[in-house]
């Protein structure tokens, strides 16, 4: 029997002892984590979890069985506050879009849910809040999300990976077909196993060190040292860093996949409200995941 959780608590620093977790960074320095504590599972009912992103400042968490039903669903929406200086999270009860996206989550039953909206306590960076979740009762699952947000201090941001996968931009400069685009370069520093550049106008560019299954990524470019230079559809691409963009091996091949679709929304993206813009397009951004997910259906 699937149980929902009602407790909600605001804590400082206290140990996470998650079994599954996933972390997304922006290069305006805001990454958020998440990390899902599953209780004492007798192994009896594996619990596979996705992120999703469900809109520009919120995500779909789904926790599925070993046959892929979902035993539970909810979206996580995280704004600022109007002085940018904390965040304020609620945990949604999932409907009538997510029932669109992922038709069948649950073998045509309505996909367990929060019965109302959860709003967590405002949030300053760096500290954390839990959210419980689900408990599924004689298989020792009481699950409970714990979720932080953080500012890194000049928008630096940075993702821990393994070493041989791990990207880096630091203040990266793009050039298209040699002519630069506007708004590259700025003080920004994202690190993790996937990249991504936005640019307006031409949509969203996705980096890798391999070539990740599900999806269209094409063996592109190379780089060495502080530089990446890739051609796609005729176009050449050169970008520079100030510092390895690969920091552990140098230098090595890159995948890359274009979405010209691909346009942020919400506010993860701007600056803090003193240096926003009056602009809705974000400009040119940089970010880091760990799961492809985060960006692409």
């Amino acid at each position: 029997m699937r149980t929902a959780l009602s407790a909600i608590v605001l804590i400082g620093a206290a140990a996470c002892f998650g079994q599954n977790s996933s972390t997304v960074s922006l290069s305006n320095g805001v990454q958020l984590s998440i990390t899902a504590s599953l209780g004492q599972p007798t192994g009896e009912q594996p619990i596979k979890i996705q992120l999703v992103s469900a809109s520009g400042n919120s995500i779909y968490r789904i926790f599925r069985d070993q046959n892929g039903l979902a035993v539970f669903a909810y979206e996580l929406a995280v704004d600022r506050s109007a002085d940018g200086t904390e965040f304020l999270i609620t945990g949604k009860p999932v409907e009538t879009e997510f029932a669109a996206r992922f038709p069948g989550a649950d073998g045509g039953k309505p996909v367990p849910t929060f019965p109302s909206e959860q709003k967590l306590p405002a949030m300053r960076s760096g500290m954390k809040s839990e959210i419980g979740l689900f408990e599924l009762q004689g298989m020792g699952l009481k699950v409970v999300d714990s979720v932080q947000v953080r500012i890194a201090q000049g928008g630096s941001a940075t993702l821990e990976s393994s070493s041989q996968n791990r990207l880096r931009f630091s203040r990266l400069t793009v050039s298209v077909n040699n002519m630069r685009v506007p708004g590259t370069g700025a003080r920004a520093s994202v690190s993790g196993r996937y990249l991504m550049f936005y640019i307006p106008g031409r949509g969203g560019y996705f980096f890798s060190t391999e070539s990740p299954g599900g999806y269209s990524f094409v063996k592109a470019g190379s780089i060495d040292g502080n530089h990446l230079q890739f051609t796609l559809d005729n176009e050449i691409y050169d970008c520079t860093a100030d510092a390895p963009i690969l920091p552990d091996i140098g230098s090595g091949e890159v995948w890359v996949y274009r979405d010209a679709t691909y346009k942020p929304e919400g506010n993860w993206t701007k600056n803090l409200p003193a240096a926003r813009s009056a602009q809705t397009d974000p400009g040119f951004f940089t970010a880091s995941s760990d799961s492809l997910n985060w960006w692409l259906p």
